[in-house]
């Protein structure tokens, strides 16, 4: 099968309390190379992005480490790869052991950049990292013109970068747009505690979401960190002689890790290892478990460079 992952690559660039300073690659690149680990030799997966030149030849070297990893969707663009720095103080100003900033974000992928591998793709993840990875108006005309699996991690669409670098939760106006133009999506609790102006609950976006009238919505997951997971799906039921759709109601419970060590990139890895499972099975629930379970593994990993262990 051939994958196709949307979404923007950055640089952690993490200030210790002790003063040490430590650079490591993330965004996309969880969900890129987890993928290409959780794959299968035949399968291919082709990232679809723009990177800046400042990064671009370490990142192609990086995903050259996975020979199912095609580089031909990967845009060398003259602005610098975002960088998310990380301050690590027990003294910050705000009380915080964490401070975190963004530097702008590469410039986003225009609908023509993607549509080339449209015809070639069984499945597309989109994971919106940066939150302006790609615009409404190519995730709607994506959804268009692919007829394949397509599952959307929702991510930092609700995220507002400020002048100073610093990112605040913010509602989505076309919200409903974001999470009807895919087969599944997924978010996590903060996220979707953001997601409207009129604050809607969990259960009423589900139902806006999967019962709307013009897209054909699978399922939507809530991931809670170390509280688990919720999935939502539609399920017919009988009354009667009556034939009807309900909403149907999943909760799955973390997997607890004895050898925890980071949570970065853990809802990447769940994005991209459901994608993977669902497109093959098309098994709602026991891809929402195999994800989780993915995720939680990740926790015991530092970095990228061990994703490998996921195997």
């Amino acid at each position: 099968m051939n994958y196709i992952v949307i979404g923007e690559p950055c640089v952690d660039v993490i200030h210790k309390a002790n003063g040490e300073v430590i650079h490591s690659y993330g965004g996309i690149l969880y969900s890129v190379i987890s993928m290409a680990v959780l794959s299968k030799d035949s399968d291919n997966i082709i990232p679809v992005m723009n990177v800046g030149d400042d990064e671009f030849d370490n990142i192609i070297n990086i995903f050259k480490k996975y020979p199912n990893i095609k580089i031909y969707g990967v845009n060398k663009v003259k602005h610098p790869t975002r960088k998310v720095f990380l301050h690590y103080n027990l003294y910050n100003k705000d009380k915080s052991a964490r401070v975190e900033t963004s530097s702008e974000p590469t410039y986003t992928l225009d609908y023509r950049q993607c549509e080339n591998f449209l015809k070639m793709a069984d499945a597309i993840l989109v994971n919106m990292i940066s939150g302006i990875d790609i615009t409404i108006d190519t995730l709607k005309n994506i959804r268009k013109n692919f007829g394949g699996f397509m599952h959307i991690d929702i991510h930092n669409v609700v995220m507002l970068t400020k002048q100073d670098g610093s990112r605040v939760h913010t509602h989505v106006d076309n919200w409903y747009e974001w999470c009807t133009n895919s087969d599944t999506v997924q978010m996590n609790e903060f996220e979707i505690a953001t997601l409207s102006r009129e604050k809607l609950t969990e259960y009423k976006i589900a139902e806006e979401v999967l019962f709307n009238r013009s897209y054909d919505v699978k399922g939507l997951i809530v991931t809670r960190g170390i509280d688990g997971v919720t999935g939502f799906t539609k399920k017919e039921k009988t009354y009667g002689t009556e034939k009807f759709y309900d909403l149907d109601h999943t909760e799955i419970s973390a997997i607890e890790n004895p050898h925890f060590v980071d949570s970065t990139g853990c809802g990447d890895v769940f994005a991209s290892s459901f994608t993977i499972d669902y497109s093959r099975n098309k098994d709602f629930k026991k891809s929402i478990h195999y994800a989780n379970r993915m995720a939680s593994l990740n926790a015991s990993l530092a970095g990228i460079d061990e994703l490998y262990k996921l195997k």
